[in-house]
């Protein structure tokens, strides 16, 4: 049980912190997210560590709240490392003691707290409202399914996007007639190139220090999954995860994989991935069959949360501009919220992704680095217009380095666009 005097000294500490906004900016969610405040929803805030949730929720308080208005704690304290569910009602005793009486409360890095579920259904049949952030989907999805089933609302936060990485470095992309302009094209062409390579963190953002990111993996696997899931074979799982990440935008199969490290089983090596996918550092792309069990059971691509990670982790002999491309419009695409796939027909003609919406593929979306190769060229279009055929869609896409056009053929319409362009523009 934690001393009373030092639960004082941690929750003073921790208000103090969550006044001091970091000179970040305002996340693009804050407005998405505006409609919650008056719904007597928990709202759940879940996404990968340092990808900015305590400073997304010290934004929520400041502009929704103000600091005298709220309760706040932060259970990844080191301080708070001991603290059961049992001492959860000294804590509220203490905040009252403190702050006085408040009806709305912020729950940082809730799954530290063992059993935290029946801590939250409590205070929300006591008529707070709450706010909780995670850095564990499997843990957070499981509990809020079994315990607060129609009492929560979920949201994910992701690294920066583009337009944000282009709003911290002082472009703000409020009027498209911009990206027109000669010298903003070139500046943010030349950003672009940059935000491929070292990605959205936001302390990467600030510091422009990829070496932060290795630091973060290290964390990850060591607090988020060997730890909270207890696994011996340290080494395996690690390295499990440098290939995970040296292969995004890739294929993969459990079995290949239960072969390369000599598990068991492939029931060992899916359980490894879910550890890792939970962590939200990776994501798996099923390929699209209207069978949902061969999408679940059939080979996968894997996906990396941020381009950073890729670079400062992963290993390539060479530069692999394509692959990062596809890894960045996977998270795009991710953040804009679309039910994606990838489809490959019979032929072994590929789409990189296609976009499902209420049970009917609704986009078909390559990508293409560099169209300027006649073979590739044709390669890219074939794929594309046979998945086009197969869903009954008139219109494509194909997003690339720096080409743009308009490709009509069989009556089907293609368009290309360079890859910064589209990811500031939603309506392309």
């Amino acid at each position: 049980m934690i001393k009373e005097a030092v639960l004082k000294q941690v929750l003073l500490e921790q208000r103090e912190l969550v006044k001091i906004l970091p000179e970040y900016i305002d996340r693009e969610l804050l407005k998405e997210i505006s409609f919650l405040i008056k719904l007597k929803h928990i709202v759940a805030i879940t996404g990968h560590r340092r990808a900015g949730k305590s400073v997304f929720l010290s934004q929520i308080i400041d502009r929704y709240y103000g600091i005298d208005n709220i309760y706040y704690l932060n259970l990844d304290d080191e301080r708070l490392a001991s603290v059961t569910l049992e001492d959860m009602n000294t804590v509220i005793e203490v905040l009252y003691l403190l702050f006085g009486r408040k009806k709305v409360i912020f729950l940082d890095e809730i799954q530290n707290l063992a059993g935290w579920e029946r801590f939250v259904s409590r205070l929300y049949n006591e008529g707070y409202k709450i706010y909780i952030t995670g850095s564990n989907a499997k843990l957070l999805s499981s509990e809020l399914s079994t315990f607060l089933t129609g009492r929560y609302i979920e949201t994910e936060i992701y690294p920066f996007s583009f337009r944000e990485f282009l709003t911290y470095r002082g472009i703000h992309i409020d009027d498209h007639k911009n990206l027109y302009k000669t010298e903003v094209k070139a500046e943010i062409r030349r950003l672009f190139d940059e935000y491929l390579l070292t990605g959205g963190f936001p302390e990467v953002v600030k510091y422009k220090e990829l070496s932060l990111l290795r630091t973060l993996f290290s964390d990850v696997i060591t607090k988020d999954v060997v730890g909270r899931y207890r696994i011996k074979e340290v080494r395996t799982i690690k390295e499990i995860a440098h290939f995970l990440i040296s292969n995004a935008a890739k294929e993969f199969s459990y079995n290949r994989l239960k072969n390369i490290y000599k598990l068991g089983s492939v029931h060992t090596i899916k359980n490894y991935i879910d550890y890792l996918v939970a962590t939200y550092m990776f994501f798996e792309l099923p390929k699209f069959f209207y069978s949902l069990k061969e999408v679940q059971t059939r080979t996968k691509k894997i996906y990396v949360i941020d381009n950073g990670l890729i670079n400062a982790v992963g290993f390539s002999p060479t530069p692999d501009t394509g692959r990062l491309y596809e890894n960045l419009v996977f998270n795009e695409l991710k953040r804009r919220k679309k039910d994606v796939y990838y489809y490959k027909d019979r032929q072994g003609k590929e789409i990189d992704f296609i976009v499902q919406d209420k049970k009917k593929i609704v986009e078909c979306i390559q990508v293409c680095f560099n169209l300027e190769d006649e073979a590739t060229f044709r390669r890219e279009i074939k794929s594309l217009l046979a998945g086009m055929e197969k869903f009954s869609l008139k219109k494509g896409l194909i997003l690339t380095g720096n080409s743009e056009d308009r490709i009509k053929i069989k009556g089907m319409e293609i368009l290309t666009v360079p890859l910064w362009k589209w990811l500031l523009s939603e309506d392309i």
